[in-house]
């Protein structure tokens, strides 16, 4: 089935579900309509993928650099990822050509604060605009290995020609209740709907979003360190 005919029969569900019959457009009208929904379906996506680090997305052990010297810090991301992955375990590396894990630094989100003590310094690195920025610079014995971490790709827009974004996205009914749930808001005559599909594709996205976290790694307990007291135990 050619993309656009996947395109409109998801554009006829949404406008069932708001109008409670199907569109019956032809030539130019139907053109347009197909059109509109494409504007709307890339609207919610954008709102969408930045609900979680979706898995169909989701790029482990990506390269993104070769260190080439000991004073270059900031590494751009290419445009077609949209963000590093931060997660309590989640590690940028440097990796020798045998696999070789010569570096670690923690990956901190750049809305968070992180303090360290004086004795207790790690590496870390963070998300700036577009560049990942370290908190050094690579040493003399780390030249030449690869900058590896985990990314998340941009969902691609969906046009008329190229699909993709349906397959990528938790399931067709989300993507029928977020465009539906943003159209009537949009529309006087059906705004008053719109608390009815914002309540459902809540439902609905807190579903996808307890899946994809279900099927990512747990993270490991963090205790308390109490190795700065002092005394006779």
């Amino acid at each position: 089935m050619a993309a656009i005919d996947n395109i409109t029969k998801l554009a006829q569900k949404v406008y069932y579900s708001i109008n409670g019959d199907q569109n019956d457009d032809t030539g130019d009208d139907l053109t347009l309509f197909q059109d509109n929904f494409i504007l709307g379906f890339n609207l919610w996506k954008d709102e969408y993928e930045t609900e979680a680090y979706w898995n169909s997305v989701r790029v482990n052990d990506y390269i993104l650099a070769t260190i080439g010297n000991t004073t270059k810090y900031s590494f751009e991301l290419l445009d077609d990822y949209r963000t590093p992955i931060f997660e309590r375990n989640k590690y940028l590396k440097f990796v020798l050509a045998d696999g070789t894990v010569i570096a670690r630094f923690k990956m901190v989100d750049p809305n968070q604060r992180q303090v360290d003590d004086d004795l207790d310094r790690p590496d870390r690195a963070t998300f700036v605009g577009r560049n990942v920025v370290l908190s050094r610079a690579p040493r003399a014995e780390e030249v030449g290995a690869k900058i590896v971490l985990d990314v998340v790709e941009y969902i691609p827009d969906l046009t008329r020609t190229d699909d993709t974004a349906l397959d990528l996205i938790y399931s067709k009914q989300i993507a029928v209740l977020g465009v539906a749930k943003n159209q009537t808001l949009a529309d006087l005559t059906k705004v008053s709907l719109s608390p009815s599909f914002a309540q459902k594709y809540s439902n609905e996205l807190n579903k996808a979003l307890n899946i994809n976290n279900a099927s990512n790694e747990i993270d490991d307990m963090e205790s308390d360190n109490y190795g700065n007291i002092g005394g006779i135990w």
